[in-house]
């Protein structure tokens, strides 16, 4: 081994051997202070690129959680003002029977009403609950809510009742988003729903039922209502009915003034005429006022009277048949037509009016005949609305799977030949046109009593985009209750009639009211898993990358113990080395 002085070559390794033992002893010092084996992209660049995306994943989740536990808080504000409503509804409904009692006087039931007054307009407060400033309640954030298929119908001609459109087909078009929860935009968007859904399922997509003894009313079992209805019982008479012999002046029959005819041919129009005047046109019209939340003793009906004609037109005629005076859209004048050749051989020992030749029974024509009337009465543009709309109505209310089960299997067992009577219902042959109107009218009942409010409220719940919970939240104020018609009629108990017609009003309410405190209780349990899901999510997200970035210290104090011996190994050997390079000088003496 030479001895050299100008390039002191052990004492550079020893000093690059230093270094290196420095650098790695500052590695192992970063790692045990800060606890991460990853500090920086040159640790690992793909291990730190992997961490960063998973540190962005879990920000995101921190952020989901907080949202669940935001949206659950906006969630019970809605839920308390709801149950404060239904708690309101209960007392409204015991209000109103003991209004209906005649026990009490008029000015008792003026009484009574002063206090619903104050009801409904604590129901409207709490519809204008808030939520940092949006408000909950008041439509903004959903719309309508029906309970049931018989709560859809009373909804669906509320909505045409209330309309203050250009056109019938824009009061259509509105009902049908309206009852439907946003469900079908439009008349095309669910004549193409229903069309699809009789293709796939048939009738029962209708909730029809031909094979029992139900008629299929609306009020009937089969539309989830309380009872069967069957041919006899649709129009319930209470007692023998053709008694009257009203001729030649005019009743004041539930706000509606009929005038009846000068003199009648036979005993049978005597009949017909005393049975109309009691029971008849009084049960029709309080079946109509329950089923469509229809009558004629509102603010908004157009017209009070009715002229009832008894005429022979021939077998080829219709059965009965309403004729309006209309101006500008709205009815000025009503008048009903019974055909004497249908019913000249009525069987005056049956109450429902049983005729012979297929004429079926009076009493059900004449419910058919005046859903015509009070919608006629309440709806600007009604001629206007499709025929199928206007037959299909009045069929649903009284039922006809009983005796128009051939037609109505015949449609659905035929899609192309059903969307073509819909689409050009005026033109139909027979009587496709009422069995068509009644199949979709009964699926647009079904099918929006199984939906939900539109859903304008959106609770973001994931880490990407649209990962989102849509939330609707219904219309809670009066109007949108049933309580209070946008003429500003409201639920009336000042006399009895009113306040057993109240009755019905109100179960309406109170069955939207508890539909939409179902809904928001099911929501905030759906957000409690949303919110457990996450956070375990987050857990597992954590613990990944705690193990790709995360220090094991044991193994790090290790190696930090091993680094500083080899560091201070490394600088005893630079100073030997220093010091070799000072035994040439023994050469130079």
């Amino acid at each position: 081994m030479s001895m050299v002085i100008k390039n002191n070559k052990e004492a550079i390794n020893a000093l690059n051997t230093l270094n290196q033992n420095a650098d790695a002893l500052s590695k192992s010092l970063q790692k045990v202070s800060t606890g991460m084996k990853i500090n920086g992209a040159a640790d690992d660049a793909s291990g730190y690129a992997i961490s960063e995306r998973m540190r962005v994943q879990l920000r995101s989740l921190e952020a989901d959680i907080a949202n669940t536990q935001n949206a659950t808080s906006l969630l019970k504000t809605a839920e308390g003002a709801v149950s404060s409503t239904v708690d309101i509804l209960k007392t409204f409904k015991e209000k109103a029977i003991n209004a209906a009692n005649d026990t009490n006087t008029d000015n008792d039931r003026a009484t009574i009403q002063k206090e619903l007054n104050q009801y409904m307009s604590q129901i409207e407060d709490n519809a204008a609950v808030t939520f940092n400033g949006k408000s909950l309640l008041d439509g903004t954030q959903g719309r309508g809510i029906v309970a049931d298929p018989w709560d859809t119908m009373a909804s669906f001609m509320s909505y045409l009742d209330n309309a203050d459109t250009d056109t019938a087909q824009e009061a259509l078009d509105g009902a049908i988003k309206y009852v439907s929860g946003g469900m079908f935009d439009n008349e095309k968007a669910l004549i193409s729903s229903f069309i699809n859904d009789i293709t796939n399922s048939g009738l029962a997509a209708c909730g029809i039922i031909l094979d029992n003894a139900d008629t299929g009313a609306i009020t009937g079992k089969d539309a989830q209502n309380e009872v069967v209805k069957t041919a006899e019982s649709v129009v319930p008479e209470k007692h023998y009915p053709y008694g009257g012999n009203p001729t030649g002046g005019t009743s004041r029959i539930r706000g509606l003034t009929v005038n009846w005819p000068d003199s009648v041919n036979s005993d049978v129009e005597r009949a017909i005429l005393g049975a109309l005047d009691n029971p008849w046109l009084q049960n029709c019209i309080d079946l109509i006022d329950e089923s469509y939340a229809l009558n004629f003793w509102e603010k908004g009906t157009s017209v009070r009277t009715m002229d009832v004609k008894l005429a022979n037109e021939g077998k080829n005629g219709t059965l009965a048949y309403v004729t309006s005076r209309i101006s500008g859209g709205v009815t000025t004048g009503l008048s009903m037509t019974i055909n004497m050749d249908y019913y000249s051989s009525l069987d005056v020992n049956d109450w429902n009016g049983k005729a012979s030749g297929g004429a079926g029974y009076l009493d059900r024509t004449i419910a058919h005949e005046m859903v015509h009337a009070l919608m006629s009465a309440n709806i600007k543009n009604f001629s206007n609305l499709p025929k199928y709309i206007k037959e299909g109505a009045a069929e649903v209310v009284h039922g006809i799977d009983d005796f128009r089960r051939s037609t109505i299997a015949s449609l659905a067992s035929d899609p192309e030949a059903l969307k073509n009577v819909l689409q050009d219902s005026a033109s139909a042959s027979g009587d496709q046109a009422y069995a068509a109107g009644y199949m979709i009218l009964r699926y647009l009942a079904k099918q929006s009593a199984d939906g939900e409010p539109e859903k304008h409220l959106v609770f973001q719940t994931g880490t990407k985009a649209n990962q989102s919970m849509r939330v609707g939240l219904a219309d809670m104020r009066c109007k949108a209750l049933g309580l209070e018609k946008s003429d500003g009629t409201t639920v009336s108990v000042t006399t009895q009639e009113l306040a057993n017609s109240a009755v019905t009003v109100i179960d309406r309410a109170i069955g939207r009211a508890l539909k939409q405190q179902t809904l928001i209780g099911a929501m905030e349990s759906r957000l409690e898993f949303t919110a457990a899901n996450l956070t375990t999510a987050h857990e597992n997200v954590t613990s990944s990358e705690s193990v790709i970035r995360d220090a094991d210290m044991a193994k790090e104090m290790t190696g930090y113990t091993k680094n500083n011996v080899l560091m201070q190994a490394a600088q005893s050997m630079l100073a030997q080395a220093n010091q070799s390079s000072s035994s040439v000088l023994s050469l130079l003496q």
